[in-house]
């Protein structure tokens, strides 16, 4: 047995796949599957597919299904935050090309940043990157793909913070539906299904082979209920997103649960943050840091951790 001091959770950004119930999914004689499920690469030559969602999973699984040779339709159920690879997210982390400029010297200028400020500054940045991706986005808009620019215009870095999701970087498929080769339906949900067709709310029909339900994640909230219980899962509260003071929830700090600690994010974020976790954690065994309230503090300084 292992009796840690400390914890660390670092099982991604996401918690447990979010699987809604489809009504008749037992009556579906077709190949039902969550995007998590998809490995790709499979023949799909004539397959009739339905991709449940438009943010970066459900475009990478149709993207793969249409190069297999399927027949694709995106259900798009909400607006999206599209933005071009090159010039258009490539601009964010532009600080990074810069010749000479250290990895170590990016992150910090990067992440040192008040996160609603940020959000002020990417207005400018989603603005110009808007319109080198016009050609883009008006073919997608022609095809029916319904867009945003975040809640406040703040763009796809901020609706990483905010959601983990909700957008889109382009490596091909907004082309494919810019091309009609990806069909998009928009601003309806699956009423059921039966067979190998699928109702929709607004009252339309479509026969398919296979639905991929690429509908996200639930907060990851819900990695650490799964692994440590309700009760912790409540002292820990929402993960990601901005809290009060608009730092990130539970990130890279302490939690609601002393000794349980959550790493996640890009890499940009994972290698400085892991470091500030890890002199938290050291702070802590060698009684530099006051312990959480209602933890009894650690051994006599220079103790040895359990």
């Amino acid at each position: 047995d292992l009796h840690p001091r400390d914890v660390v959770l670092a099982t991604g950004v996401f918690g447990v796949p979010h699987q809604p119930e489809i009504p008749g999914a037992a009556q579906f004689t077709g190949r039902l599957l969550h995007a998590t499920e998809y490995t790709g690469g499979i023949p799909a030559a004539g397959v009739r597919a339905l991709v449940v969602g438009s943010g970066s999973s459900a475009h990478d699984v149709a993207q793969d299904l249409h190069d297999a040779g399927a027949q694709v339709t995106m259900l798009q159920r909400s607006s999206t935050c599209v933005v071009s690879l090159e010039p258009g997210a490539a601009r964010a982390y532009s600080i990074y090309r810069e010749d000479g400029a250290p990895t170590e010297d990016c992150d910090l200028v990067n992440n040192s940043f008040p996160l609603p400020l940020l959000a002020d500054l990417h207005k400018d940045m989603t603005d110009r990157i808007a319109q080198m991706d016009d050609t883009l986005l008006r073919g997608l808009r022609a095809a029916g793909f319904q867009l945003d620019f975040g809640e406040d215009g703040s763009g796809f870095l901020m609706k990483y913070h905010r959601t983990g999701g909700g957008y889109y970087i382009n490596v091909g498929c907004s082309d494919l539906i810019v091309a009609g080769k990806i069909k998009v339906k928009h601003g309806a949900e699956i009423a059921g299904l039966d067979g190998r067709t699928v109702r929709f709310t607004d009252g339309t029909t479509m026969d398919t082979d296979m639905v991929v339900v690429a509908t996200g994640y639930q907060n990851m909230s819900e990695s650490v209920r799964a692994l440590f219980g309700d009760g912790v899962a409540a002292r820990v509260g929402p993960v990601w997103g901005l809290d009060e003071e608009g730092e990130v929830r539970a990130m890279w700090r302490r939690t609601g649960q002393p000794g349980l600690w959550i790493m996640g994010g890009s890499l940009q974020q994972c290698r400085p943050y892991s470091k500030y976790l890890a002199l938290q954690i050291k702070g802590g065994q060698e009684g530099l840091v006051p312990p959480a309230a209602g933890r009894p503090a650690p051994g006599r300084p220079g103790a040895r951790p359990s």
